[in-house]
């Protein structure tokens, strides 16, 4: 009898020593359930990443269409120049002067008044659209790393519940706080 009393407690130290130790009656479950949250914010996660992604790709166009009407506002506003520049030229000392400088003023007035701060409102909104469209970029990859972390965290705790491993549960259980946390960067960085 004395030789399995020593034989268990030589099994118990060797399980204790190699993170065997007796995980519990309710361990599979207790872990099952812990893989169920880390799906649950995998599935989050992804959501998020999703739509930081549909996020950049709209702003992207945004900022394309307010170049493309900068451009055309820029090249109104050299036509512009260069029509004024030509009235003055062609009107110069001649019966139509008068009527050549009027018109020449008119197109600077509408340069002035309507061109130069069309462009600055556009030139404004291309950067908006620039920092609203590099904010959702730093945020999907702040996503994708967190399914990154939360893909292992459920790996890792699947697999604890098969070999009935703490350790690997503890890792898993890492793996996903790093997920969780990059979520919240995610979600709470400006």
């Amino acid at each position: 009898m004395e030789a399995h009393r020593s034989y268990e407690r030589f099994e118990q130290g060797h399980q204790l020593a190699s993170g065997e130790g007796p995980v519990g009656p309710h361990y599979g479950r207790n872990a099952a359930l812990v893989v169920a949250i880390m799906a649950a914010f995998l599935a989050i996660a992804t959501f998020l990443s999703n739509e930081a992604v549909k996020h950049v790709i709209t702003g992207e166009t945004h900022r394309a269409g307010a170049s493309a009407r900068l451009e055309t506002n820029r090249i109104r506003i050299d036509v512009a120049a260069g029509n004024a520049t030509m009235l003055r030229v062609f009107g110069e000392g001649g019966p139509r002067e008068h009527r050549a400088a009027a018109a020449a003023e008119r197109h600077e007035a509408h340069v002035v008044e309507n061109l130069e701060p069309a462009d600055a409102r556009l030139s404004e909104e291309i950067h908006d659209y620039s920092h609203d469209t590099d904010h959702a970029n730093t945020q999907h990859i702040d996503y994708e790393l967190a399914e990154v972390g939360l893909q292992v965290g459920i790996v890792l705790a699947s697999v604890s519940i098969v070999a009935r491993r703490r350790w690997l549960l503890g890792a898993a259980g890492a793996a996903a706080s790093a997920g969780v946390a990059l979520l919240l960067i995610g979600l709470l960085v400006v």
